[in-house]
């Protein structure tokens, strides 16, 4: 009984020994390996974030530097000849933009203003290093006058536009017949009716009555009445074809020349016939 426990407790004694001293073996070697490995993960990345840092500070001390140097001020616009928008004012609106470092400026920003010009449909800006704007504008082109609580200005698309002044030309046809109340309040057949006006006057652009037409005047019950420029002669057209209402003037104008009526009024609505009575 005696040798069975001592060779049981010194059996049992041996395997316990074993087992502690490879866990302990084990626990020394994980842990300087697990950090060797942790390291060689972290450094590219770490390398990496510092690359980030730095190329993004040197740009943003490059583009300060760009955005004060005196060699990028901008000291020229080129811009396009226009009739109406003349370079003072391009350089007016830009408020100081020609003393302006071309870093600094925003080309949406300055279309954006340039815009706001009366006479500007569409504008481009571009920026020309080191020192010019380049500025290209589309210019408004009036198709008539429109009377309304003034005379202002209307293009081919039907886009009410600038106020006339004193200064501005006036050698354009009359639109009259429209209210200020119903232009502003977009109403679509107010602007439906004042394209068709403006494609009647393009239909004036030819034959008898090219250059010689002063008003066009509409009215929703009673239609279309042309105006001649050199003796105020009406010509009442109604709700006509415009090409068929060009056809009977075409017809019309020499047989009232002929017979010495150049005044009054001139009732075309009706095929074949011409009715004239004096002026209203």
């Amino acid at each position: 009984m005696i040798e069975y426990k001592a060779y049981h407790k010194k059996s049992l004694g041996k395997k316990r020994s074993k087992g502690a001293h490879a866990a302990r073996k084990k626990g020394k070697e994980k842990g300087p390996r697990a950090a060797r490995i942790n390291f060689r993960q972290v450094l590219p990345i770490a390398a990496a974030i510092l690359a980030v840092v730095l190329v993004t500070a040197a740009g943003a001390a490059v583009y300060s530097w760009l955005g004060r140097s005196s060699l990028f001020s901008v000291r020229d616009i080129d811009m396009n000849p226009c009739v109406y928008v003349a370079k003072d004012e391009v350089s007016g609106i830009l408020s100081g933009a020609p003393q302006g470092n071309i870093w600094s400026l925003s080309s949406r920003d300055i279309g954006r203003r340039l815009l706001s010009h009366p006479w500007v449909r569409s504008v481009s800006v571009r920026k020309a290093l080191p020192d010019r704007l380049v500025v290209r504008i589309d210019e408004r082109k009036p198709a008539a006058m429109i009377n309304l609580d003034a005379l202002y200005y209307v293009d081919d698309e039907g886009k009410i536009f600038k106020r006339l002044t004193a200064y501005d030309p006036k050698n354009f046809p009359i639109v009259t017949g429209f209210s200020q109340g119903e232009l502003s309040a977009r109403d679509a057949v107010t602007l439906q009716n004042l394209k068709k006006t403006l494609e009647l006057l393009r239909c004036t652009d030819s034959g008898v009555l090219r250059q010689n037409v002063s008003e066009v005047h509409f009215d929703a019950q009673e239609g279309y009445t042309i105006v001649t420029r050199d003796s105020a002669l009406q010509l009442k057209i109604g709700m006509m074809d415009f090409r068929e209402a060009m056809r009977r003037i075409e017809e019309a104008m020499p047989k009232l020349s002929s017979v010495g009526q150049a005044r009054g009024v001139v009732d075309l609505k009706t095929a074949g016939r011409i009715f004239v009575r004096p002026g209203e």
